[in-house]
């Protein structure tokens, strides 16, 4: 099945990028002989790369199709993995890890519209959604195996086979699963290609808003919980991951259908009080209920933010609306940690995830002048169920 072929596909791509998490940093620390700081500037680079890449993906999807789009990313993130290989100076490290993230960019913009392009987006969207997590949160572990076996070289070669195998099986997808971008897309004097799209602006600063709860968990937990006696933290972060996975498998009937709009209010009401429980319950209890609250919010809002931003556009634009909308994660995760760091450098951590708790909750005010609509985001479901 068509559908089956692009889950499969943003599996590999983000199981390539997943399995470098672990990996960058303790390179960057270990053979080039970098301070911890690095590791930040690192995740920067790549992140503005990002931000940078993803209105020409978006252009790319509309006007050269989403398989082009995704083939593209794909290559580059199996081209910049192999080349770590070779990767012995710092300067030609941070110009491959930024060539990376307009790879991300490249690959997740073509999947993502391949999936809005579907004749049941909600459905579509939510299952890719599993597929990019699945990846991300497998790599790490592969990744610790696979460097306790035989070193940096295995990670980078696995990582670039795997994205290979993503960008070979992308071939076999059509340029897109909606007949009317075949004829929209392919007019160059059309201009309907945007690189930023103004239907995405709300869904993307809902997004941006839920990003700093993810942030503060994700940049921040492991001292939190290191402060309680309790460790590295990796545990939490498995908990947290296998809460957003489960989630979105069994609530897929409510994610496809529900207002989108309902979705993103609850998605981002329950990562802002996960945020502030982490402030106000410094206890390992308190902790855990905080991880299960933001990962079942963060379940919730990326195909609500998602379907928002596609909605009632013509296939011909929706590679631009998916772009912008996904560009606000990489603005709010650099915004989010550059002002949680300092906030918890002069106040401590708990007024870090406050704020990044107030932020999120925040954001819900976006959608309630919504309610009454609530049904926006549903009509593009026409299948019987």
């Amino acid at each position: 099945m068509m559908i089956g072929r692009l889950l499969l596909c943003a599996a590999g791509a983000f199981l390539s990028i997943g399995l470098l998490i672990p990996a960058v940093p303790r390179y960057l620390t270990g053979p080039l002989g970098q301070q911890a700081g690095m590791v930040g500037v690192s995740l920067a680079v790549t992140a503005a790369a990002g931000v940078l890449a993803r209105p020409l993906a978006g252009r790319v999807a509309d006007r050269a199709g989403r398989r082009t789009a995704l083939c593209a990313g794909a290559l580059l993130l199996s081209g910049t993995s192999l080349a770590l290989l070779a990767a012995g100076q710092l300067p030609l490290f941070f110009v491959l890890r930024g060539v990376a993230g307009a790879g991300e960019a490249l690959a997740y913009v073509g999947l993502a519209a391949l999936a809005g392009d579907h004749r049941r987006p909600g459905a579509a969207i939510n299952h890719f959604s599993v597929a990019v997590n699945a990846g991300l949160l497998a790599g790490p572990v592969i990744a610790e195996t696979l460097y306790a076996a035989s070193g940096f070289a295995a990670v980078w070669i696995t990582a670039a086979a795997v994205a290979l195998g993503s960008a070979a099986l992308g071939l076999t997808l059509p340029k897109t699963m909606s007949p009317d971008t075949e004829s929209a897309s392919p007019d160059p004097g059309s201009g309907r290609a945007q690189l930023y799209h103004t239907s995405a602006l709300r869904p993307g600063f809902g997004y941006l808003a839920s990003v700093w709860g993810y942030t503060a968990i994700s940049a921040f937990l492991p001292l939190h919980v290191a402060a309680l006696g309790g460790g590295s933290g990796g545990l939490h972060f498995l908990v947290y991951g296998g809460v957003l996975v489960a989630v979105r498998l069994a609530g897929h009937p409510l994610l496809a259908t529900a207002a989108p709009a309902r979705l993103a209010v609850a998605s981002l009401l329950l990562t802002g009080t996960g945020s502030i429980l982490l402030a106000v319950w410094l206890s390992p209890v308190g902790t855990w209920c905080a991880i299960a609250l933001i990962g079942a919010g963060q379940s919730l809002g990326l195909p609500a933010f998602l379907r928002m931003a596609v909605h009632g556009l013509p296939a011909g634009e929706r590679g631009s609306a998916v772009a912008t909308t996904t560009a606000f994660f990489d603005v709010g995760f650099l915004s989010a940690a550059l002002a949680l760091g300092v906030l918890a450098d002069r106040f401590g951590l708990a007024a870090g995830f406050a704020l990044a708790g107030a932020v999120s909750a925040a954001g819900a005010l976006l959608f309630l002048p919504m309610r009454h609509n609530e049904r926006e985001g549903a009509p593009l479901d026409h299948s019987p169920r």
